[in-house]
Order: C-alpha cells, then structure tokens, then sequence
C-alpha cells in the first residue's frame, strides 16, 4: 500500500452536504464537527506517517491518514467502540463534516482500516522505537484544546490519551490474535482439553466481542484477562510444540 497524501477535499456538486435537508445541514455545521474540521483537522501532519507505507507509486494508495487520525481522536472524545465509530462514520453525516470526507463517493473506511491502522503504528515502533502517533498528539495539542475550549459539552480529555488508548488496543490485538492461534494450534494438534475461559478463543466471534465490541474504559481490565490466559495456555504446551511459531509469538 502506497502513501498518498489528502488534500483538503473540495466540494463538488454531489457532495453529501450540499444534498442535505437545509434543517439538517444547518444542525451539521452548528455541531461539533464544523470545529473539529475547522481547527483540528487541518492542523493534523500526514507526512508524519509516510514511513508506514510503501514509497511504490504503483500500490494501491492508503486510507487517508488525516481521516485515521481524526477518527482516532474522535474515537477517543466519543468513548466509542471500534464498530460503534465505523457505524458513525459511514451514517452519520457529523463525523463525515469532523472528516472532511462528504465529497467521498463512499467513506473510505472498512472494518479493518483503523486496526491495521494501530498495527502498522506497533511494528514501526518495535523496530524503530519512535511513537508516531504520540509525537502527532503532542503535536495537535494546542488546536485540541482550542477546539474543547469552544465546546464546553464535549468530555474533557488530553490529547495524549488518543495515543495511550490506541497503543493498548494494539497490543490486545496482537497479544489476543497470539493467544488464539496457540489455542487452535493445541486443539487441532494434540487433542488438548481447554478450559472454558480458553475455549472461548476457538469462536470467531469471541475477538470481536473482546476488541471491537467493546468501549475502551475496561482496556486494561481485557488486557490483563489476555496475558492470563495467555500465561495458563503456555503452561499446556508439549515440547513438541515449543518449536511451532504460535508457541514462540506468545512466549517471546
């Protein structure tokens, strides 16, 4: 996936503001958003994260990255889930106005983007140990609180929580991704019998109800539940099995 930059989008005769009711376009540019286009949004440094992509011109170019990071922060600002902020985004033409994204034919967000997003952030800083999107909250601190500032009924939240929150996310969906491969591994391969609470990772719906159902306030709470079961599932590996890359992810 190539890096391309967005420029701010200009509007264009079927721009999904423009096709509004006037009673509900007006409520759109009174809200919320209009501040956060206005004053964070364009203050948000894209080039930053360049390094996260292939310099091939030829790749198929990346979600936005100004539209991820908004979307992160509003995550944030909103307490929302991971599915509760893709639902927002692609129907509620608010956070489309916060994203600068109404000119989109379609919101150019899917289910992984933000995930892949947050995993392409965790590998770059295990290799290079540089916090991208940290140095971009530091970054974007002074707009943020101009914009809170002119929306008093908005929780009041630092700017640096969007990065802690998106680095612990990160981190459950890979040590989680770690812990159900194992399990599926000792399942499949050596017949093992799983707890419940191990079992639990052999359903394919159990990661979504963990990660992205799931609102961030009880983020250490699911990641500490992980490490343990993580920790329970070690203890059943045979030596066999101690050479397979499932065992050697989780352990390591």
């Amino acid at each position: 996936m190539a890096f391309k930059s967005n420029a701010v989008q200009q509007i264009n005769m079927k721009d999904t503001l423009l096709n509004l009711p006037p009673r509900v376009k007006k409520f759109a540019e009174k809200s919320w958003a209009a501040g956060f286009s206005d004053i964070v949004f364009p203050q948000i440094n894209e080039k930053r994260f360049a390094v996260l992509y292939s310099d091939n011109p030829a790749s198929r170019p990346n979600t936005p990255v100004n539209a991820i990071i908004g979307a992160l922060i509003i995550k944030e600002l909103f307490s929302l889930t991971d599915e509760e902020l893709l639902e927002s985004i692609l129907c509620d033409v608010r956070f489309q106005v916060a994203l600068r994204t109404t000119s989109f034919p379609e919101q150019p967000f899917s289910d992984r983007t933000i995930s892949r997003f947050r995993e392409r952030l965790y590998h770059y800083e295990r290799t290079t140990g540089e916090d991208l999107l940290k140095d971009e909250m530091l970054h974007l601190s002074e707009a943020f609180r101009k914009f809170l500032k002119i929306e008093p009924t908005l929780k009041r939240m630092d700017s640096m929580m969007v990065a802690s929150s998106s680095k612990k996310m990160s981190r459950l969906e890979i040590l989680y991704t770690c812990v159900a491969n194992l399990a599926k591994q000792l399942h499949q391969e050596e017949n093992v019998e799983l707890k419940q609470n191990l079992q639990a990772y052999l359903k394919e719906e159990h990661k979504n109800q963990v990660i992205y159902h799931r609102r961030h306030e009880d983020l250490d709470q699911r990641l500490s539940t992980t490490i343990e079961d993580g920790k329970q599932l070690l203890k059943l590996v045979s030596e066999k099995q101690r050479q397979t890359e499932a065992y050697s992810l989780l352990a390591g």
